[in-house]
């Protein structure tokens, strides 16, 4: 037996290294041995030059031994405490690394804090921290302990909130059985229908209630897999189990027996496409030009078999897909059919209208002041997207054959919109212009469909604002030629300056309304009104004036001088002053006022007289030179615009009568005389017919 040299170790007679801290044991060699300065000799083991390997592997095991007499030598020389807290470090750190394996953050949180806890105890029992209190170092150990409490508890079922539920609440509790948790979460809960989440469900707690579902009649149609099963009971009712093993949760759903009845087949251009089903119960749940969808009960598999055969003798056989329980295919004219077995004998049946690429255009005009928001587009109710103000957007859509409507919404105030009508029955390319008002926004038909229309009804050729300033005779020849029969004519006799034209139209109105859009579908004989201007010396109301008395006659005989009738006096314009109404008109806070309309309507064609500014100036539709202008009352306030939304339509500068300046801008403070024109309470503009403008200061 030798000793190690170093650590005093027993060590058998031909040991080379110590077992325990790795020392080389140093044997005397028979004789010395002169080498050359070169010549190095390794501090291992030797062999035969041949063997390579063998002289490797030695050197591993050296480097392997030393390392394990080294750990061998610090494990020896710790304390029962410091052997403790090391042991700790070494689990805390497996944990922290487990807890970032399995995404457990706030886990990993805790395991941290454990390791730091143990090396604050350590650094206090070796006195590297002092403090007076030296036995801290036993609590910050224990409490590095204690956390793994929490730390396991999250990596079990997160339950939230969850309570116990009563099964006596359940109002099916009869048609299937009590699971054996009462922890859980109530989703739904009517005769009709049951949700309910329930944990603390382990697998062979689910397993044991499928077959409690199964023993309850559950057993009709049923399906099965490793986390689902589905069934119908003899009654209809509808159960649906899934489980979740990770959570612990298994989910139940049972839906009543649909009660169906009576299915009368309509005769329409899409279930004519289609083979008549044999059951007559079943409810039709869409039927129009977009497509048809029902569910016919009473149909087992092998019935829905050969509806699925008799569709395809009906020509749906493109693109066919079919499996066990369903089957879909388009004919040649790309009506698109689906037919599926939901179950307990009832199929469902749809068809959907074929689809047609539309390509949406839409520019929006850019304002230079007022009114410059954004536009959200809408196909009926669906947003397509956002029109930056004064940009154009394309919208590339899929719509089935059908009347939509497409509705120009302002983003600031989804109270300004306009909107245009689309009629869908092949590949369409649809260009429109908008304009941003502040209290509409006007639609401009570029390029696009008109809705379809019966017989005894025609589109109007032209939009309202689009009739102004025509003559009459050509507008009544616009309407006649596009079908309509009923139209009648109201005469302005207001012509005095020569600035308006004979025949030149003031406004048409349709039904009541002058507010209607190009292509808008009326009925022929809907009564239609053109009102034009004509001289006021044309007026057959007029008085004639009695032509003076003959003087001339030689008779002396004295006759009494008959009564003098006085000339009318010239009628004079309303004024603020002379007029209470317009007085009251022009104070107004509101624009949509009722006295607004009230006073269109009494003072219609007279002519108003007043202080005004303009608040807003835009081009009128695709014009450089002719302007659409909205004038308040009062000097120019750009938070505040008193009296009504007074409104000149497609004018230019010499038709305003300008006087005293050059031009015309947003912010300029002018007197106005105009003659009253029609009011719109949807649009709240109140229009007028432009007399003369001069400018004030």
């Amino acid at each position: 037996m030798i000793k190690c040299s170093k650590c005093g170790a027993e060590l058998s007679d031909d040991a080379k290294f110590c077992s325990y801290c790795g020392n080389k044991i140093e044997v005397a060699p028979p004789s010395p041995i002169k080498a050359d300065e070169e010549d190095i000799i390794p501090d291992v083991p030797q062999q035969e030059s041949g063997n390579g390997a063998a002289q490797k592997s030695d050197i591993l095991k050296y480097w392997a031994d030393k390392i394990k007499g080294k750990a061998s030598e610090k494990w020896h020389k710790l304390s029962t405490y410091g052997k403790i807290a090391t042991i700790a470090i070494i689990a805390f750190a497996l944990l922290c690394l487990i807890a970032f394996l399995f995404g457990k953050t706030a886990a990993a949180v805790i395991a941290i804090l454990q390791i730091v806890l143990t090396v604050v105890a350590i650094l206090i029992k070796r006195q590297i921290i002092k403090i007076p209190q030296n036995w801290l170092h036993l609590v910050a150990l224990i409490l590095a302990v204690v956390l793994l409490v929490p730390y396991v508890s999250l990596f079990g079922a997160d339950y939230g909130d969850a309570e116990k539920f009563a099964w006596s609440d359940i109002l099916l509790a009869d048609v299937i059985p009590k699971p054996k948790s009462h922890l859980g979460e109530i989703l739904a809960n009517s005769d009709e229908c049951l949700s309910l989440d329930v944990y603390k469900t382990s697998t062979r707690d689910y397993k044991k209630y499928v077959d409690a579902c199964a023993e309850k009649g559950f057993t009709v149609e049923s399906e099965q897999s490793e986390s689902s099963y589905y069934a119908y009971n003899a009654d209809g009712y509808k159960l649906s189990l899934y489980y979740d093993e990770n959570d612990s949760e298994m989910n139940i759903n049972v839906d009543s027996a649909k009660k169906y009845g009576t299915l009368v087949w309509p005769d329409s251009t899409i279930t004519r496409l289609l083979p008549v089903p044999k059951s007559t119960t079943g409810e039709i749940t869409q039927d129009d030009e977009k497509g048809f969808a029902a569910y016919v009960s009473d149909t087992p598999m092998e019935e829905f078999d050969a509806y699925v055969v008799a569709c395809a003798d009906k020509g749906f056989t493109v693109d066919a897909t079919k499996s066990e329980k369903s089957y879909s295919a388009k004919n040649s004219d790309g009506y698109q059919l689906s037919v599926s077995y939901q179950g307990n004998s009832v199929i469902s049946i749809s068809v959907n209208a074929p689809e047609y690429t539309v390509s949406l255009e839409i520019e929006c005009v850019e304002n230079l002041i007022f009114s410059k928001y954004d536009v959200d587009v809408y196909i009926d109710d669906s947003l397509q997207g956002t029109i930056n103000h004064g940009t154009t957007e394309t919208y590339d859509l899929k719509l089935t054959k059908g009347v939509y409507k497409i509705k120009f919404v302002s983003a600031d105030d989804n109270e300004v919109m306009g909107s245009v009508d689309i009629d869908i029955h092949q590949n369409e390319l649809l260009k429109y212009k908008i304009s941003c008002m502040s209290t509409q926004i006007d639609v401009e038909t570029i390029k696009g469909t008109i809705a379809e229309h019966g017989d005894d009804e025609a589109p109007m050729p032209q939009a309202a604002s689009d009739f102004k300033y025509k003559n009459y005779v050509d507008v009544q020849q616009e309407l006649t030629d596009a079908g309509f029969t009923n139209v009648s004519f109201n005469i302005l006799y207001d012509i005095v300056l020569g600035w308006t034209e004979e025949g030149e139209v003031d406004n048409v109105s349709v039904d009541g309304r002058s507010d209607f859009e190009k292509n808008e579908i009326f009925k022929k004989d809907v009564p239609i009104v053109i009102t034009y201007h004509m001289k006021a010396e044309d007026d057959p109301s007029k008085p004639v004036e009695s032509e003076p008395a003959d003087t001339s006659s030689e008779t002396s005989t004295a006759s009494v001088p008959e009564e003098s009738t006085p000339a009318p006096e010239p009628a004079q314009n309303l004024t603020a002053e002379n007029c209470p109404d317009l007085a009251a008109l022009l104070k107004l806070s509101d624009p949509a006022d009722p006295s607004v309309a009230s006073f269109a309507s009494q003072y219609f064609g007279q002519t108003i007289e007043f202080d005004g500014c303009i608040t807003f100036l835009s081009t009128h539709e695709n014009y450089t030179t002719r302007f659409d202008v909205l004038i308040g009352a009062g000097d120019y306030d750009a938070n505040h615009q008193v009296g009504p939304y007074f409104h000149l339509t497609n004018v230019n500068f010499n038709d305003m009568n300008v006087t005293g300046g050059d031009s015309v801008y947003t912010g300029l403070n002018v007197h106005v005389v105009a003659e009253v024109g029609n009011y719109d309470s949807d649009s709240e503009l109140f229009e007028l017919d432009i007399i003369s403008m001069q400018i004030r200061d």
